[in-house]
Parts: C-alpha cells; sequence; structure tokens
C-alpha cells in the first residue's frame, strides 16, 4: 500500500512539472518568435501601420480644428459682399472727395 501511495505521488509530481515545463516552453517560444528576424518584420510592420493611422487621425484633426477656428474667426460671406461693396463705392469716388486722413490706405489690399 505504501508503494502504491508514493507511486501515485510521484505520477502527480510528473504531471504538475510537465505542466510547468509546458508553459514555460510556450513562454520561451513567443519570445523566441518575437526576437527572430520574421518576428522583428512582424513588429515593424506593425508600427508603421500605427504611425501611418496615427498621421490620418491627426491630419483629421487638424482640418477639424482649422475649420472650427475659421468659422470662429472669419466674418461670413454677407458681411465680406458688404466690405467688398463699401471698397468698390470708396474706389467709385472721385479723389477730391477722398477724406486725407483714411486710416488704412486703398491700396487694393483686401482686409477682409
Amino acid at each position: 500500500m505504501k508503494r502504491l501511495f508514493w507511486i501515485g505521488v510521484g505520477v502527480a509530481v510528473t504531471v504538475v512539472v510537465l505542466k510547468q515545463v509546458s508553459k514555460l516552453n510556450n513562454r520561451v517560444n513567443d519570445v523566441a518568435i518575437a526576437v527572430s528576424p520574421a518576428g522583428i518584420a512582424a513588429s515593424i510592420s506593425s508600427l508603421a501601420d500605427n504611425v501611418g493611422t496615427l498621421g490620418t487621425q491627426l491630419r483629421e484633426s487638424m482640418a477639424a480644428n482649422e475649420e472650427a477656428l475659421r468659422n470662429a474667426l472669419l466674418p461670413d460671406e454677407q458681411t465680406l459682399a458688404r466690405a467688398r461693396e463699401t471698397r468698390a463705392a470708396h474706389r467709385a469716388r472721385p479723389s477730391s472727395a477722398v477724406d486725407d486722413d483714411d486710416i488704412l490706405p486703398d491700396d487694393g489690399t483686401d482686409y477682409f
């Protein structure tokens, strides 16, 4: 009976040791694959894909922010049309009617 008990203990210990060795072997294989040339190439390829995706997201975000700033800071089309009409009327006046103390000279610069 004693021998049967120790045989059972030996079998149980052997099973536990084999499972632990199998887990360790899987970890070693994962590391070996990661540091192999194919694994390094896959990592670099994945990094390049992620950088490309990041660049695309960054460009989209910058375009959205630029559009928001443009809408917030620049005048709308009606205001621009009124400013152009005012400038055209100002240019059409005879030079004797123009004030000499204009703050902004009329050199054709489009301020809006």
